[in-house]
């Protein structure tokens, strides 16, 4: 039971970590792409908005996937480099929420 649980607590973390990069991304895209407007008032309330929202889960999610990295459970060979590549993500995206948020301020 406790293997399913941390599967499925990894699974969401993936999911989780990916929905981020991709909203960080698709809002840098709109940001600093070529066919950019004048404003870009709409995409740094975004980018606050995530800040405010998504870091602490973040941040929360990171530490929980370090500490399943920590225990030698065998959960399978993929479910290991899904939580490091999670790990990683969550972390890479929380500093950049919190570099852009925090001069805002």
């Amino acid at each position: 039971m406790k293997a399913i649980a941390l599967k499925v607590f990894v699974t969401l973390l993936g999911g989780f970590a990916a929905y981020y990069a991709f909203f960080l991304g698709s809002v840098f895209y709109e940001l600093y792409s070529p066919n950019a407007g004048w404003c870009g008032t709409a995409q740094a309330w975004a980018l606050q908005c995530a800040a405010a929202f998504f870091v602490p889960p973040a941040l929360l999610g990171s530490i929980g996937l370090w500490f399943i990295g920590k225990q030698k459970d065998t959960l399978g060979i993929f479910f290991p480099r899904l939580s490091k590549a999670s790990l990683v993500i969550l972390i890479l995206c929380a500093v950049v929420n919190l570099v852009i948020f925090i001069p805002t301020l």
